[in-house]
């Protein structure tokens, strides 16, 4: 039987841009959500409330907060470093049997690392992804850029009674400010997502340049296009559904945007903060030459960049 109707309970774990924009995005669409988040910003909207600057307008959001899970609730929308995961499994570990985690990261390495830790828990780990650009500053607030904030969840080999409890947790969110939308082929959007984030955003920590400039420079354009390739054959090996001309169609998104192109983990790279590099770029870089294939390029930026990484 669906959860159909159902008054979901949310928490969103990690107070960063992204999970501080979902949470007061929730708030503000009058469903039940609780932001986990910690330290001075966990202070800040305690006393201010969240401030949000974002496409859709200018507002306060007074959220419910917590620093552990405390409760139960019906899904927890994941939005920590792919790095810290490990570090909040015993916390993950409280949920009640029925929970349902999406893993919104970047990159593989999330959803099979808890795939494995709840095997036969009652508790459900969704694969997912995340298109959005959004910022946390010291104020409490958080700005978003651009009008896309998107979840996309799913799960490829699953019972019909899950996919239609999927199904019915993106139609109840979905809107204007949370774009949100269940995929039967998720392995395929999320291998999508990485391929694009983890080529541009290595190659600009690599030059570091812009992506403009980057791309602007041959040398830095043909490791691009070589990374991009290599991380679609890695895909393909493993069976991932991509079009046979995404790579060619990436490259060319990327160069038409270039000179507007944001990088999370460029901005990560330029604030001294640890890189997601080896879950993100490192995983597929992996995936590729575990099935023999050729990964030159991925390996020449992941060794450079790996020493910038929290492991």
């Amino acid at each position: 039987m669906s959860m159909k109707n159902k008054n979901y309970k949310f928490l969103v774990y990690g107070g960063g841009g992204i999970g501080s924009y979902f949470a007061g995005a929730l708030s503000k669409n009058m469903h039940n959500v609780t932001l986990l988040t910690r330290g001075e910003h966990y202070k800040k909207i305690k006393t201010n409330g969240l401030i949000m600057d974002t496409n859709w307008g200018k507002n306060v959001e007074n959220l419910n907060l917590v620093k552990t899970i405390d409760n139960e609730y019906d899904v927890v929308i994941l939005a920590v470093k792919t790095y810290s995961v490990k570090n909040i499994l015993s916390d993950l570990k409280n949920l009640k049997k029925g929970s349902k985690i999406l893993c919104i990261q970047n990159g593989t390495f999330t959803y099979n690392f808890l795939s494995e830790q709840f095997e036969n828990t009652g508790i459900e780990v969704i694969d997912g992804l995340t298109w959005i650009d959004a910022v946390r500053k010291e104020n409490g607030s958080v700005i978003q850029f651009g009008t896309e904030a998107k979840i996309i969840i799913g799960k490829n080999e699953t019972s019909e009674h899950l996919q239609n409890d999927l199904i019915d947790i993106a139609d109840t969110v979905n809107s204007k400010n949370i774009q949100f939308e269940y995929t039967s082929d998720i392995s395929k959007a999320v291998w999508e997502k990485l391929i694009m984030v983890a080529s541009i955003g290595s190659i600009m920590c690599y030059s570091n340049m812009d992506a403009k400039s980057t791309v602007n420079e041959k040398l830095y354009l043909n490791i691009l296009e070589g990374m991009i390739i290599e991380m679609t054959n890695a895909s393909i090996s493993i069976g991932v559904n991509i079009d046979e001309n995404y790579a060619k169609d990436t490259l060319k998104y990327i160069l038409n945007r270039s000179e507007n192109l944001h990088s999370s983990l460029k901005e990560d790279f330029d604030q001294k903060r640890p890189l997601e590099v080896d879950e993100i770029l490192g995983e597929a870089y992996r995936t590729g030459i575990k099935n023999n294939v050729d990964m030159p390029n991925c390996k020449m930026v992941y060794e450079k960049l790996i020493k910038f990484a929290k492991i």
